[in-house]
């Protein structure tokens, strides 16, 4: 296993490095400069700092990530090196002047203390002379008072035995000889005695000041030493609050690295917010294009349209001159007669088949609801699952792209889902037609539809629980998916059986393609009042999920805020702390260089008095190590300082590039704002776009009315026509004969009818305006719930493009519902165009057979054509106007009613004539 391992990892990093190498076009420049020959200060910089960079962008570009990352983080650690390489120089620089004064402060200051030990040594030889010569000095003045005490022994001896003698030999006696020498010997040991005195007052005065000198010393020791122990508690209580700030400072990194990734983050969100923009752009490109062709298109039909018209007004000319025609042709309405009856008796075989087509349909249906059922069923079902999905709120970003995806899946199993419902709808409406004859179904699809408006009510109270699980519920949609594998099953049944009904329809196409233009004109009011209604309610959804998230936007939005402006509060205070840590830094040194200039005077001065105090000299050489490991410490911090300060700097530098990122950010959240306003008014140009085309297609709905006030206005002339006509032929007046009820009532029931079908033709129509200002008032309230929603504060653009999304599909489907309308209008226009180019020439062939007089064999061959030609486009418009009357009848009374019309059409004037 381990070799295989180690063959797929050499097996990939051979393809990258074949797949990177090429890339690489890097001109490298040689350079021949030695490495030990650098100057770590003057060529290490920006330029050798900017190649690396290079270098690592050229990796990066060339896809080899390692390598990139190593020179990288090498590049960085030389960069810090050199960075502290180079302030160490510069403090270096400035502190050598420094180092160099003192240096000449220490020489002068042992010089002085040399010259000041000579004195002290020469003053301690002059007091030791001192003393001697005092006690010479003593010696010689107690020899001198004894050598006078026995003189005065002797001279007294002397004045007892010489009493007449001088006073000088008195005082003298015998040494009365010596009497000036004894007299200068005096006088000069008084003057030495004098002079001894006062060196001995000079030297108790000196002696007495170098003992208040070493008190003064003393004093000024202690006070020292209680300096000291105060500066180290204080350097003691700086390293806790460098200790402190050390722990801010890791907190902030950690801090800050949170911000980074969550700017990571964002960034991410905003590089697929903004693919997700482009392809939403794509797809509106996409949409007016599809526009543009149907504007062609709806072009074209009015083209079509006016053509039509200007052909009608040709048919009406022509009508005009058949009518007379016609008139000849009522002659031959009883050889008809035996024709209608046979036409008939087909009539009721097809309508026999009809009810038996309609049971086969009856089963379909029953098939069709049961599938409803397990379909509802299985909505229970997710209803039920919708409950476990509480437990999965912890999920994480990794299951969020999974939902991505399956969001995507479902999509696209969405638009298959919606072309199975197209296809269903299809089948429901070929089945419908043939369901239009039985009663009893109207019934029960009305109980139907009753039930499934109260399971759409439950449906949206369901919904309304289930909106603050939305985000989660999509997980569940791949067992939806293995449900939906069972309905295509299904449905490809369905679909085998009705290509065996299509086998058994195609014999009956022909009469149905009116009333199937009818039909699915009635079946696409209703899709649409179904789309509306999903519409509606999914706009009601998306409003509450839209405002459950933006509430929970606006509240993340605010948390953050008040954590941003949480930190930088902190930042302040902590660069503030950091101020008047400095400041207390550079009074502490403030201090330490009075007390070393404290410390140089008294050490001069005990310098001065090293020998007389050696216990002083000792206590100055403790003071001078503690000073030195002051120094030391003093130094330290000073190193943790810096480093303390480079680390603020780079969190500074961070700080900006967070703030930057910051900017470019809101930047780039103000082009998506204006982005998304500009879709908006792409988007309203759409709408009054698709308002446009639905009052082209209003303006269709007026020309038909416009062409049923001509067909009028066509009767009421040909009935004008009729009665001068006879008028002329019968000039009794019998045209002015009242013709009563009794006298003629299948006459008078056939206008009753007519005027039947015009009321419910006018009733339908009213409803249709009805239909069409209800859908022009829900898009109303769609464009301002748009506009509220694009009012309202967001943040995350994903849900207003998901929401985009599904209008694109609805509106997608609206354009497939008028193109297949319009493209029913284009069958039945031409179908009719059909008919009446065909009457026209029938009309032609027997107006010039109608010339010959000879040849009535033709004649009445040519009436029996016209005839069945009559009846067959009879009966081909007789579902058209069942249909006009059906939607407003019983629907016990259709099957009758349906019989009756084509009893009366069979029985009208026209069969009559013939």
């Amino acid at each position: 296993m381990a070799s295989n391992k180690d063959r797929k990892k050499a097996k990939k990093a051979n393809n990258v490095d074949e797949n990177s190498e090429p890339q690489l076009l890097f001109q490298e420049v040689i350079d021949e400069t030695d490495v030990l020959d650098l100057n770590l200060y003057s060529d290490i910089n920006d330029e050798f700092f900017n190649e690396a960079n290079r270098v690592v962008q050229f990796l990066m570009e060339a896809k080899r990530h390692f390598e990139a990352s190593r020179i990288k983080r090498y590049s960085d650690i030389i960069f810090n090196l050199h960075r502290r390489y180079v302030d160490e120089v510069n403090d270096n620089e400035v502190l050598r002047p420094q180092i160099l004064s003192s240096e000449k402060k220490l020489r002068l200051a042992l010089e002085l203390t040399s010259t000041s030990e000579e004195a002290m040594q020469k003053l301690k030889d002059l007091l030791g002379d001192a003393w001697k010569e005092s006690d010479a000095s003593a010696l010689r003045e107690q020899l001198v008072q004894e050598k006078l005490q026995e003189v005065l022994i002797k001279c007294e001896g002397l004045a007892d035995r010489n009493s007449g003698t001088t006073d000088d030999t008195a005082e003298f006696g015998h040494l009365a000889k010596y009497k000036n020498i004894i007299l200068r010997e005096r006088d000069r040991l008084a003057g030495e005695v004098v002079d001894l005195e006062k060196r001995l007052a000079t030297n108790r005065y000196y002696s007495e000041n170098l003992e208040y000198i070493i008190r003064n010393n003393e004093d000024a020791m202690s006070k020292m030493a209680s300096r000291a122990k105060f500066a180290e508690g204080e350097r003691l209580n700086v390293e806790s609050k460098l200790r402190a700030l050390m722990k801010t400072m890791e907190e902030q990194k950690e801090a800050h690295g949170k911000t980074m990734m969550k700017l990571d983050i964002a960034n991410r969100e905003l590089s697929e917010t903004t693919r997700k923009l482009s392809q939403k752009i794509s797809d509106y490109d996409r949409q007016r294009v599809h526009l543009d062709k149907y504007r062609s298109e709806v072009n074209a039909l009015n083209k079509a349209m006016h053509k039509n018209e200007d052909d009608i007004s040709d048919l009406t000319k022509n009508q005009k001159n058949n009518e007379e025609m016609i008139k000849q042709l009522r002659l031959i309405e009883k050889e008809k007669s035996n024709a209608v009856s046979q036409l008939t008796s087909r009539l009721k075989k097809s309508i026999e088949d009809q009810n038996n087509a309609t049971t086969r349909m009856y089963k379909l249906n029953r098939k069709v609801m049961m599938l409803n059922s397990e379909i509802l069923r299985l909505k229970n079902n997710i209803n039920s699952l919708e409950k476990d999905v509480l437990n999965a709120n912890g999920r994480t970003d990794d299951i969020r792209r999974i939902k991505e995806t399956l969001q995507r899946e479902r999509d696209s199993l969405r638009s298959d889902i919606i072309k199975l419902n197209n296809t269903m709808a299809d089948l429901k409406h070929d089945m419908m037609l043939k369901a239009n004859m039985i009663s009893s179904l109207n019934l029960d699809m009305n109980k139907l539809n009753v039930k499934l408006d109260e399971a759409y009510i439950l449906k949206s109270k369901a919904e309304k629980e289930r909106d603050e699980m939305a985000q989660e519920m999509e997980t569940l949609h791949e067992r939806i998916e293995n449900y939906q594998d069972q309905i295509s099953l299904k449905t490809s049944q369905v679909n085998d059986l009705t290509e065996k009904l299509h086998e058994k329809q195609r014999e009956v196409h022909s009469y149905k393609k009116q009333l199937e233009s009818v039909h699915s004109e009635k079946m696409m009011l209703q899709r649409n009042l179904e789309n509306t209604t999903q519409e509606r309610d999914n706009f009601r959804i998306l409003q509450a999920k839209s405002g459950h998230q933006i509430q929970q936007l606006t509240t993340e939005i605010s948390a953050n805020e008040v954590k941003i402006n949480s930190l930088n509060l902190k930042i302040e205070h902590l660069n503030n702390y950091i101020k008047e840590l400095q400041s207390d830094l550079k009074n502490k040194e403030n201090l330490v260089a009075a007390l070393r200039k404290d410390m140089r005077e008294m050490k001069a001065k005990n310098e001065m008095l090293a020998k007389t105090i050696s216990n002083d000299e000792l206590k100055f050489m403790k003071m001078g190590h503690e000073l030195e490991e002051m120094r030391k410490e003093r130094n330290l911090v000073g190193l943790q300082m810096v480093r303390r300060n480079d680390e603020i700097v780079v969190i500074k530098e961070k700080l900006q590039i967070a703030q930057n990122a910051l900017d470019n950010g809101t930047t780039q959240y103000n082009q998506r704002v204006e982005d998304i306003r500009l879709l908006k008014k792409e988007i309203s140009n759409l709408h009054t776009e698709s308002e446009c085309l639905k009052h082209a297609i209003k303006s269709t709905a007026d020309m038909r009315k416009e062409i049923v006030r001509l067909q009028r206005a066509l009767n009421q002339e040909h009935i004008r026509i009729r009665a001068l006509t006879e008028d002329a032929r019968t000039p009794t007046g019998v045209h002015r004969w009242r013709i009563l009820k009794g006298e003629d009532p299948k006459k008078f029931e056939l206008l009753e009818k007519l005027q039947l079908l015009q009321k419910r033709s006018l009733k339908q129509s009213i409803e249709n305006s009805n239909l069409k200002n209800k859908l022009c008032e829900a898009q109303k309230t769609n464009e301002t719930l748009k506009r509220m929603l694009s009012h309202m504060p967001t943040v995350e653009i994903k849900h207003k493009l998901v929401v985009q999304q599904r209008i694109n599909r609805q509106m997608a489907k609206k354009l497939k519902t008028l193109a297949a309308e319009r493209s029913l209008d284009m069958v039945e226009l031409k179908s009719r165009q059909c008919i009446i180019n065909s009457f026209a020439g029938k009309i032609s062939e027997i107006g010039e057979l109608s010339i010959l007089s000879d040849g009535k064999n033709e004649i009445k061959s040519a009436i029996l054509d016209v005839k069945n030609e009559i009846s067959k486009s009879n009966m081909s418009l007789v579902p058209q106007e069942y249909m006009e009357c059906g939607l407003f009848s019983d629907a016990d009374t259709k099957t009758s009613t349906m019989c009756a019309k084509l009893t009366d059409i069979l029985n009208s004037e026209v069969f009559k004539d013939l």
